[in-house]
């Protein structure tokens, strides 16, 4: 019973046990494994074989070879020009002041026609041209649409500024001119509309056999005096009534202050306008 025991185990130290196992040892793949890293490697051959290199590597690529048939000494147009004194690298011409290079080899890749790449490239120059040039329009509109907002923002804070300095003097005018014992201004807009005297007409109206006189108010020819200095900007009737401040009661608006005499004015006072002040 033992001996079929025996017969039925493997002998562990046979060729047998062996045959059974994977190979391990480093370095060495399996037969799969190995057939697989072939049929990558030719992928990527293929692949390699199969890429469409650029116009310009192709270009260079093109010109090197057309350089290295036109110098070979054994060509009949460089043994033409070896006889005249013509050696590699120098530029042909009597005076060695030509080209250096032969004409350089056109590579088309496209399948567009004769003269196609050059419309092209003309058409693509023409767009960038115009584009520029909109862009420069663009750029100059904007710069004169900013300047345009700014002179009227300036204009608008320069006539606000005008327009209550013009308030305050037309009040101190009006109680100045009124301590002179004046009832009416030398122009309308020198006092505050509220202050300006109304004048007065009189109409006869029949009532039975007798006529009555009757007062009313005239407003037609302050109206139209204030029609005709409508056209005079805040700025201008500032400058107008300042001056007259200043020359008959001695008076800046600015500074407050009525002077003693001419010289106190001219001495004491920075000048005729808001800006002076603010110096």
């Amino acid at each position: 019973m033992s001996a079929n025991l025996d017969d039925e185990e493997d002998d562990y130290m046979s060729d047998a046990i062996l045959t059974k196992c994977t190979e391990t040892r480093p370095g060495l793949v399996s037969a799969n494994i190995a057939r697989i890293h072939k049929v990558e490697k030719k992928i990527k051959e293929s692949n390699v074989k199969n890429i469409v290199k650029p116009k310009s590597v192709v270009e260079h690529e093109k010109r090197e070879e057309g350089l290295q048939a036109a110098i070979k000494s054994d060509n009949k147009g460089f043994a033409l020009l070896a006889k005249m004194g013509y050696k590699p690298g120098m530029g042909i011409g009597k005076q060695g002041e030509g080209r250096k290079e032969p004409v350089g080899i056109y590579v088309k890749t496209g399948r567009g026609g004769l003269g196609a790449e050059a419309d092209r490239k003309r058409r693509k120059e023409q767009w960038t041209t115009m584009r520029a040039s909109r862009l420069i329009k663009r750029q100059k509109m904007e710069s004169n649409l900013k300047r345009d907002f700014q002179q009227r923002m300036s204009s608008k804070f320069t006539d606000g500024k005008a327009e209550r300095d013009m308030i305050k003097s037309q009040k101190v005018c009006e109680q100045l001119d009124s301590e002179m014992g004046t009832t009416i201004p030398d122009e309308w807009y020198f006092w505050p509309k509220s202050m300006l005297p109304k004048k007065k007409k009189k109409n006869e109206t029949e009532t039975g056999l007798s006529f009555e006189v009757v007062e009313e108010e005239e407003d037609d020819d302050e109206d139209e005096e204030e029609e005709e200095e409508d056209f005079l900007t805040n700025q201008e009737k500032l400058e107008a009534l300042t001056a007259y401040l200043r020359t008959i009661h001695l008076y800046c608006i600015w500074c407050g202050t009525k002077f003693e005499d001419e010289d106190d004015l001219l001495t004491n006072c920075p000048g005729d306008t808001a800006d002076a002040h603010d110096e």
